[in-house]
């Protein structure tokens, strides 16, 4: 009976100055993917190449198990590329880029990922209205390039990072 004890009285007293299971070092291999979610409207319209934009991770990402990169967690990108819709029924074009996030230890973590969108050409609609109304069909506008706040865009670890479970 003593034997038992002198056996499970060190083990406990190990679970407690590690933190039990959930501290350690875990590694967050490369091309770990996960989902991202726009938190404003971005249009052709108002963005300009290289204005940063905010995201946030959708959902708890785990690594054997244990949450590396909580959800809600801040994602910085940037507009790559934005093109005002124009004349002649000319869509829009919108281009943006996934750049960091931020680890459950406060390390950054690069990402991978890029999302494009482009709005309606009018071009046949411009053609006919050119037939019907001579020059002033060129006025026809096309649509700006949209995406919706709340849009889920696929991503991507960029790195392999050693992080910290506390």
């Amino acid at each position: 009976m003593i034997l038992v004890a002198q056996t499970i009285i060190p083990a406990i007293a190990l679970a407690q100055t590690t933190g039990g299971a959930q501290a350690g070092e875990v590694t967050i291999p490369d091309g770990t993917e996960f989902t991202v979610e726009t938190t404003d409207e971005i249009s052709s319209k108002t963005a300009t190449e290289g204005d940063p934009l905010s995201f946030k991770v959708a959902d708890d990402v785990k690594v054997n198990g244990q949450t590396v990169i909580a959800a809600g967690t801040l994602v910085k990108g940037s507009i790559s590329q934005a093109k005002k819709a124009g004349m002649m029924g000319k869509g829009g074009q919108l281009a943006i880029r996934i750049e960091s996030t931020t680890t459950v230890d406060g390390q950054k973590l690069k990402l991978r990922s890029s999302k494009g969108r482009e709005g309606d050409d009018k071009t046949g609609t411009t053609v006919a209205l050119v037939v019907l109304f001579g020059p002033l069909g060129f006025l026809k506008h096309g649509k700006n390039a949209k995406i919706k706040a709340g849009t889920k865009i696929q991503v991507f670890t960029d790195e392999e990072k050693k992080i910290q479970i506390k």
